[in-house]
């Protein structure tokens, strides 16, 4: 007997409907599922009459979903794939992790922390497989098939699953000469005259906010020579010179070790945020994503994130 949800209907019917509407065509769906077109229509009807209620609008041509199906459907794919979550996850209860991974990711941060730590991934899980992009633009999971993605910012909406991997802080600095040239700023405010690099990518490139040591908000406009979308452009200018920038740790810490960049601004902090692993709420976690999961946080949770001695003062 076939497998039943908790309707009991089962989830053949479930899986025909779903097939169906995605090729709107009863002779299209008959040749993917290998049955009858009758076969098809009278298992359709039987999952019309468990529900109550109309899903198609037949005609002699196509099978137009009604509004009723097409909330089915959004429901009847989530089932599905939790059910060949469910199978997969049981298949490999007694197997190593295996099979394939679309993972989006910063470009600046692989390149300096992903990258370098994938050969330890790759001999502790030789089955599994990764396709990686590297975008510093917020990429769509759903709509570009991602399993997971890592991203930094502050915690994302509820529609996403997020694990915390490690925190991470945002610093106002600029090289050495620069700040003997024009002086340190004092308060947020004094940025306004400062040449000042941004970044593209979010909305608060523009405007930075400040929390000073008494709980004070402040928000500064700031401009400069140069608004750029990529964190390795910023670093490369200010370590020549060009300006200030507000830059997360992961990017600086080094610079700052070195003396080849200063902070300025240390009691008056931007909004704390975070490495995380982003992953659709929707979808259970094969094995092979837990490993992945598991792997970064064993690697960067923990206080292990090497940028954190910039907060230790090491």
């Amino acid at each position: 007997m076939p497998p039943a949800t908790p309707s009991g209907l089962s989830l053949d019917l479930f899986a025909i409907f779903a097939r169906l509407a995605e090729t709107g065509s009863f002779s299209q769906a008959a040749r993917d599922l290998a049955m009858s077109k009758a076969t098809i229509s009278k298992r359709i009807a039987e999952l019309e009459a468990g529900l109550g209620v109309t899903l198609l609008a037949r005609t002699t041509r196509r099978a137009a979903l009604t509004e009723a199906g097409e909330q089915v459907l959004r429901r009847a794919q989530k089932i599905l794939e939790e059910a060949e979550c469910a199978v997969e996850e049981a298949r490999e209860t007694r197997a190593v992790a295996r099979g394939r991974l679309k993972i989006a990711a910063p470009l600046g941060f692989a390149l300096r922390y992903l990258g370098p730590v994938l050969p330890d991934f790759f001999r502790a899980y030789p089955d599994i497989a990764l396709d990686l992009s590297l975008d510093d633009r917020v990429v769509d999971l759903i709509a570009g098939g991602f399993d997971a993605a890592l991203r930094i910012g502050e915690m994302p909406d509820s529609s996403f699953t997020a694990r915390k991997l490690a925190p991470v802080h945002a610093h106002v600095v600029a090289a050495p000469s620069y700040w003997r040239a024009h002086g340190k700023p004092k308060s947020p405010e004094e940025l306004a005259a400062h040449a000042c690099i941004r970044y593209a990518n979010t909305a608060s490139g523009m405007v930075w906010r400040f929390t000073g040591p008494d709980g004070k908000v402040v928000n500064v406009r700031v401009d400069g020579p140069l608004c750029v979308n990529n964190g390795d452009v910023e670093l490369a200018t200010i370590c020549a010179g060009l300006g200030v920038a507000r830059l997360p740790d992961f990017l600086v810490w080094r610079e700052v070790a070195e003396g080849r960049l200063e902070t300025a601004l240390e009691t008056w902090r931007p909004a704390p945020m975070a490495l995380h692993l982003l992953t659709p709420s929707s979808r259970a976690h094969p094995r092979r994503l837990r490993a992945f999961s598991d792997f970064l946080f064993d690697t960067f949770g923990g206080g292990r994130a090497p940028w954190l001695a910039m907060e230790r003062g090491a």
